[in-house]
């Protein structure tokens, strides 16, 4: 076995790691990008963003927002460069699970975006 996908829960971890100690552990990406979401949502309270709704919009998928949404978040991300990025790196962490195949394959489209 090459590869394991499994939820972030460390028991999931350490049964993976003594079973298929070769295995590259790949964790699902709800889980990850919940994580993201979550760190991405501090770093906008610590920048002291706190217009009403924001969270939802930060949150949430490019494509789906609606026409005004898009407009919103084009405003606020150009007003907080900070936000930007980070909500640029949240996007392209997220096509890279939709695109990318392997552990590997991910890593290296991550590391040429200077992600990782």
């Amino acid at each position: 076995m090459k590869e394991v996908s499994v939820d972030m829960w460390s028991g999931f971890t350490a049964v993976i790691k003594e079973l298929f100690p070769n295995a590259q552990i790949i964790y699902d990406r709800f889980y990850v990008m919940a994580i993201i979401n979550d760190e991405f949502n501090k770093l906008r309270k610590l920048m002291g963003v706190h217009e009403k709704g924001l969270p939802h919009l930060l949150c949430k998928n490019k494509e789906d927002l609606k026409h005004e949404q898009k407009q919103q978040l084009e405003v606020i991300l150009k007003e907080h460069p900070c936000l930007g990025i980070a909500w640029e790196m949240k996007k392209e962490i997220r096509q890279t699970y939709q695109s990318c195949r392997t552990f590997r394959g991910a890593e290296r489209k991550l590391e040429k975006r200077n992600i990782i």
